[in-house]
């Protein structure tokens, strides 16, 4: 499940209502060190970089850069001395959610400290409908370090190219090994989006994340509207300190997710922790 907390606001409740998720540029989060991996770029000198050299032949095909036919690919890799992840920056969105129901920090901070609520997803259904947009769109567990990853462009040209020659070889003789090996190319090129736009300072760990990530065309710093279907929403959860006028409110919203239970995050006696029910 994924879950996303929310204080109440005009913004959360007409979400709620008109079934809308945000996914924003990276620049609208709280955190200064968003998306700041170290993005590499330019051609690569086997002898200077041979760590960046191998994750290059490895991208191609290769487990050992020492058996790799590299005469004369001079040509070939060339091609992809521009490509640099750093540049799709402006283009990506993000969406946040929270991978615990009952995170007393993720109450406290994001769901205005029980005055708020927090809405359960199904994955699966949320899965289902980004599938249909443009942009390489998929949900990934963020990850905590305590440096900044480097993501390299040139592996990242190879990657797409491999996968568009893998595609055309089953198009063309309609072997499923081709398809799998598609879709394993695919998930390389995820770990790379991983490692540039999921990637956070150990302090934010607590937080548990999870992200929606699209690559988008856009040049501006609006958010992505995501339209999601009445049967996504799981359960709407509300805080035990919420206002009687809020939470008629979003029980009245709730009667339009015919499938979603109305829960409360209850403070349990004697103890710092929440009780879900």
């Amino acid at each position: 499940m994924l879950y996303k907390y929310w204080r109440v606001s005009e913004r959360s409740l007409n979400a709620l209502s008109e079934r809308k998720l945000y996914a924003q540029h990276f620049t609208r989060f709280n955190d200064p060190f968003e998306c700041g991996a170290h993005f590499l770029a330019g051609q690569i000198d086997r002898e200077v970089e041979p760590e960046r050299f191998a994750a290059l032949i490895r991208a191609w095909g290769f487990d050992d850069p020492e058996s790799a036919p590299i005469e004369e690919t001079e040509e070939y890799f060339e091609q992809f001395e521009s490509y640099n992840l750093e540049t799709s920056l402006p283009g990506v969105r993000i969406c946040c959610f929270a991978s615990e129901v009952d995170n007393l920090l993720m109450w406290s901070h994001y769901g205005d400290g029980l005055r708020g609520f927090c809405v359960e997803f199904d994955e699966a259904i949320i899965s289902e409908t980004i599938g249909k947009l443009a942009g390489f769109p998929f949900i990934t567990d963020v990850t905590y370090a305590d440096a900044p990853p480097s993501v390299d462009g040139m592996v990242l040209g190879v990657l797409d190219d491999q996968v568009d020659y893998a595609y055309m070889c089953f198009h063309e003789e309609k072997n499923d090994f081709w398809l799998e090996e598609a879709k394993r190319l695919e998930s390389q090129i995820q770990d790379l989006f991983r490692q540039g736009f999921a990637t956070k300072p150990l302090a934010w760990s607590y937080e548990q994340e999870r992200r929606l990530i699209v690559q988008t065309d856009q040049h501006d710093m609006e958010p992505l509207t995501i339209q999601f279907p009445p049967e996504a929403v799981k359960s709407i959860i509300l805080g035990d300190l919420m206002s009687p006028e809020d939470r008629a409110r979003i029980e009245q919203i709730a009667g339009s997710y015919p499938a979603a239970d109305i829960r409360t995050a209850q403070r349990e006696l004697f103890t710092y922790k929440l009780k879900i029910g």
